[in-house]
């Protein structure tokens, strides 16, 4: 009996950071491709190998004169925001699951982040939970820095 390998389509962020053959953390400030959710969890979370073909083939053809491959993902690096990835995962989190206040409740966000971030008005805290845990909302400066970061990747994608 012979075994048959399966090449997979969909990868996970460090297989396809592999694939593409960056580190994780500069694959995720360069890649535009967006991964394909397959559940609620970001562990379900897959990127597609075509898409990242695409990607990568638009490096050989279609730079604007005078702007490199290069040149186009060191712009895309410059973030228009202070905050870090894992700051920028957190809000977003909270933008689009407000029902989830406590640190316990939002991925990534333990109480010192929470707390700097209302240091910076990106969230304010909330009356205690009837368990006594601290809650928080986004602000409205919180819900601009996220419209911020989202016009910058969708500008990065083009």
């Amino acid at each position: 009996m012979t075994q048959s390998t399966v090449t997979p389509r969909l990868l996970t962020k460090s297989q396809a950071a592999a694939y593409c053959g960056l580190s994780i953390s500069t694959f995720g400030g360069v890649c535009p491709v967006r991964a394909v959710a397959l559940g609620d969890s970001v562990r379900m979370h897959r990127y597609d190998v075509r898409d990242l073909d695409a990607w990568i083939d638009s490096f050989k053809s279609g730079q604007p004169a005078g702007k490199s491959a290069l040149r186009s993902a060191l712009d895309r690096l410059s973030s228009p925001t202070e905050l870090d990835d894992r700051h920028v995962k957190v809000l977003r989190f909270m933008r689009d699951h407000p029902e989830c206040e406590t640190a316990a409740e939002i991925p990534g966000a333990g109480e010192t982040t929470l707390a700097m971030l209302a240091g910076k008005s990106m969230v304010r805290e909330l009356a205690k939970d009837a368990k006594g845990k601290r809650r928080f909302t986004l602000t409205k400066d919180g819900k601009a820095e996220m419209r911020k970061i989202e016009a910058w990747e969708l500008e990065g994608r083009r």
